[in-house]
């Protein structure tokens, strides 16, 4: 049985399909990672509403990475902004991350942070989102 976690990060690269111009990676990927990216990582947390009951709460980031010398600060706005249109589609995120063997009761994006790093001249930015599930 697959994990919770790589269920949930499988959804939301499955979701971020469509978003043209940017490698897509999970947290188990391994190997080089190519710019411009998105990098996809989930962690489970704790049980909700009372012990044993299935329900987890579960934290994913999605990061959005690129050069800073090739990509103006415009067009990496404009493609993260892409990025987050996706978290907000219709019916709605949990809907498009529930499979026939993990339901989403709940998934919200919470939180962006902004990144530049000089040591290596990229934007990056990172959103967080809260999701409630459990597995069929």
């Amino acid at each position: 049985m697959i994990s919770i976690e790589r269920q949930i990060e499988n959804g939301l690269a499955t979701a971020l399909a469509g978003i043209s111009g940017v490698n897509i990676y999970k947290s188990d990927t391994e190997g080089q990672r190519l710019l411009p990216n998105l990098v996809i990582q989930a962690s489970i947390g704790s049980e909700e509403v009372i012990p044993y009951s299935g329900v987890f709460r579960c934290l994913a980031t999605i990061t959005y990475a690129t050069r800073a010398d090739t990509t103006t600060r415009t067009d990496f706005d404009a493609k993260f902004q892409e990025v987050l249109q996706v978290m907000y589609q219709e019916p709605n995120l949990a809907s498009a991350l529930t499979t026939a063997t993990l339901k989403v009761f709940l998934a919200n994006v919470t939180s962006e942070s902004p990144d530049i790093r000089a040591e290596n001249r990229t934007w990056a930015k990172t959103m967080s989102i809260d999701i409630s599930c459990t597995s069929i």
